[in-house]
């Protein structure tokens, strides 16, 4: 019930400031996930001991929400007894730059098209690191999917150790994207074969089995405690099969675990293919503000930046205008109409993306106007501007970007104030 996630925020802010911890916790009706830093393994144990201690229906069992009593069901008790906590050493003095608690709808976010109460139905055969290891060892039929995001698919991934086939990207932005994007399509032709998926701690797992499943795929295995617990198993192992870099939602960026994903660099620049695996906030998609590969050699001649699915408009989509003069905006209008028109048909489909072309062709057009009536000019010069807050590179260098935000300075009690928000890809450990 939702009185239920009330209580339990107001027991995480607590516990949280007292303990003087920063991160990013989740909390919805279907659980809890979150990534938190503390100063010291003393200080992170006495949180796990407090979180794995409360009692729920001791502690809170005539608790006050909106000025009502509110009781519990004396079914629920020690509700974090069996969370699997993840720990992580960290060389960055500050993972994260303050707190922030949240309530949100879904933990990883569906969009709604699959509850968390399906999942024991639908949801995927776990396998240990170990055993997870065995069977992309002995089996060379096996689809190996990862469901993370693109980026983080770049940077690092499982490669089979036979075939060297590197593991299926199904181009997410967005985990809420996976069903429509990749289940709906791959399904039929997965239906007879031994599905093998992974993410970076397991919680995205337990959704998109789930929802790979739904559409009749029934031989489906998650990775059991992700890459995260992959690679505490296979630290320093030669025989690990995982290539790269495990990519985390902080300010550590990427970890790698073994020598051998140390020294593996498989990422490549986005321009000119070169190996780069140096993911930066000042390094995103103009077009989906996503986080692009983009080495210091093409950083240092390009202005603006364009992710893999939408290099096709490297030439014609840019947020800046101020740089071109009206003959180049009249061309990159004309390329973006005839994108536009061929994706007119079927009718449904790239909605959404055909809704952002048709915005910047009127904003090529206010600005071609503007130029017209002599209320602009054309500025070569123009400094480089950061793609989420537009600041100059040499005010904001991609610290605005995600988890590079700075500390919010404000009253951290009236920051937290418990309230709903949307959250497109979640945490995947207790760090």
């Amino acid at each position: 019930p939702e009185h239920y996630v009330q209580v339990l925020y107001k027991h995480q802010l607590e516990l949280c400031m007292r303990l003087d911890l920063k991160g990013r916790v989740l909390l919805a009706v279907e659980g809890i996930n979150g990534s938190l830093c503390a100063p010291s393994n003393l200080v992170l144990q006495e949180y796990i001991s407090s979180m794995e201690s409360f009692d729920l229906l001791s502690e809170r069992a005539n608790a006050i929400i909106d000025g009502a009593n509110v009781h519990f069901d004396e079914e629920r008790q020690l509700i974090y007894s069996d969370v699997d906590w993840k720990k992580s050493t960290s060389s960055v003095s500050e993972p994260f730059p303050d707190l922030k608690i949240s309530i949100v709808k879904e933990i990883v976010s569906t969009g709604g098209i699959l509850s968390a109460k399906e999942i024991p139905t639908f949801g995927g055969k776990h396998l240990t690191p170990r055993e997870f290891h065995n069977v992309l060892t002995a089996e060379e039929d096996v689809v190996l999917i990862d469901v993370r995001n693109s980026f983080e698919h770049e940077i690092g991934h499982f490669v089979h150790p036979t075939t060297h086939e590197v593991a299926i990207n199904p181009n997410m932005v967005a985990f809420s994207n996976f069903d429509s994007i990749f289940c709906a399509k791959q399904a039929e032709a997965l239906k007879d074969k031994t599905v093998l998926m992974y993410c970076t701690g397991g919680i995205r797992c337990e959704k998109a089995s789930a929802m790979l499943r739904k559409r009749g795929v029934d031989n489906v295995c998650q990775l059991q405690g992700g890459i995260h617990r992959y690679l505490e198993e296979f630290r320093e192992k030669e025989d690990s099969l995982f290539m790269g870099k495990n990519f985390v939602f902080d300010q550590r960026v990427s970890m790698s675990d073994s020598s051998k994903t140390a020294n593996a660099v498989v990422g490549k620049c986005v321009e000119c293919t070169l190996p780069f695996d140096e993911i930066s906030g000042s390094r995103i998609c103009t077009v989906c503000r996503d986080l692009v590969l983009v080495c210091p050699t093409c950083h240092a001649t390009l202005r603006e930046y364009h992710c893999r699915r939408h290099s096709n408009l490297k030439h014609c989509y840019f947020t800046f205008l101020e740089v071109f003069d009206e003959h180049e905006l009249t061309t990159q209008k004309k390329q973006l109409e005839e994108i536009w028109k061929s994706m007119l048909l079927p009718p449904g489909v790239y909605k959404n993306f055909r809704r952002t072309l048709k915005r910047q062709i009127t904003k090529i057009d206010k600005r071609l106007q503007e130029l017209k009536l002599g209320e602009a000019k054309v500025d070569r010069k123009a400094p480089r501007r950061s793609r989420t807050c537009t600041k100059t590179s040499d005010k904001c260098n991609g610290d605005c970007w995600g988890f590079w935000k700075q500390a919010d300075t404000s009253d951290l009690g009236e920051r937290n104030k418990p309230c709903e928000s949307k959250n497109e890809s979640s945490l995947d450990s207790i760090s």
